[in-house]
């Protein structure tokens, strides 16, 4: 027999628990997914308006009160005249009983009168000259002329201040003028000596090409074009020493210029007869090539060019 243990819980009672802890786990997610997040409000800057300080000219201060001045002729008191006092008699000690020698008694001698002081003047104290009251009429008169004045140096004031702006505003101007002038003509004379260097470059590679254009290219015969053909013609000293019917050919050499003039013309091959090659070469300088081009650019040429002479029967 299996035994039973009372104190483990029943499966119906295990689950119901399970379920229970997983609802709250569910409930606890929607809550929390519920719940929003809250949002930062940004609270925009406070701009602090501009403060606008107006400046008040206060009008001048009221022009001073002139005071009359007021001459008191002092008069001089009257000075008392002090009568000295009377001397004072001297009393005659009296003579003693007793006879004794007499001693000479010096008299007091009487104190003199000081001399009295004058008294001293003091000037009664200046009256004070009170404006007269103004009537309210003439009170409002006189502050609309200190107006009107204060007004009218406030204007004198600003005139010259305007004036003095002006004259700096001229100042100013002549001096951006001055300014620009100096800048212009600095623009003209660097703008000249960049023409300057560029048209000495273009000289020099001017020159240069056409010292490059001088060097002699070699053409063929075929690319040459008589302008004036020479006119060949056998020699007559040479065709007693020849048979008739016979051929001699004579390869010549030539440099021709961009104008088609031949020269330096020299013997590459020779026809073995001396007299027939030196005509050749005199006979060829009689005529005239066309310039020879080279991408539309007239050259001097190096020409390889076969004359043929036949003797005549």
């Amino acid at each position: 027999m299996s035994s039973t243990n009372l104190d483990a819980p029943s499966p119906k009672l295990t689950l119901a628990t399970i379920a229970v802890v997983v609802g709250l786990h569910v409930l606890t997610a929607v809550a929390l997914a519920a719940v929003k997040t809250p949002e930062m409000k940004v609270e925009p800057e406070k701009v602090t308006p501009s403060i606008e300080i107006e400046l008040i000219t206060p009008p001048p201060p009221p022009p001073p009160v002139e005071i009359e001045e007021i001459k008191i002729e002092e008069k001089p008191k009257p000075v008392r005249e002090v009568k000295p006092k009377p001397k004072a008699k001297p009393v005659a000690a009296p003579k003693p009983k007793v006879v004794q020698k007499k001693q000479p008694v010096d008299k007091p001698k009487a104190k003199q009168a000081e001399k009295p002081k004058p008294a001293e003047f003091t000037p009664p104290p200046a009256k004070q000259k009170t404006a007269p009251q103004k009537s309210t009429t003439t009170q409002v008169a006189d502050n609309q002329q200190k107006l009107l004045a204060a007004q009218a140096a406030q204007a004198k004031r600003d005139a010259l201040l305007a004036e003095k702006q002006q004259a700096q505003a001229d100042a100013d101007a002549i001096a951006a003028q001055v300014a620009a002038d100096a800048k212009r003509a600095q623009e003209i004379a660097d703008a000249k000596t960049a023409a300057d260097a560029a048209a000495a470059q273009k000289a020099k590679d001017a020159a240069a090409a056409e010292a490059a254009n001088n060097q002699p290219v070699p053409f063929t015969a075929n690319s040459a074009s008589w302008a004036s053909p020479p006119n060949f013609e056998f020699p007559k000293r040479a065709a007693s020493s020849a048979r008739p019917g016979e051929t001699f050919n004579v390869v010549l050499k030539m440099t021709v210029n961009k104008q088609g003039a031949i020269s330096n013309v020299r013997v590459a091959r020779s026809s073995e007869n001396r007299i027939v090659d030196n005509a050749a070469k005199q006979q060829v300088t009689s005529g005239r090539f066309k310039p020879f081009t080279q991408n539309g650019v007239p050259r001097v040429g190096n020409v390889t060019f076969t004359v043929s002479y036949q003797v005549p029967e």
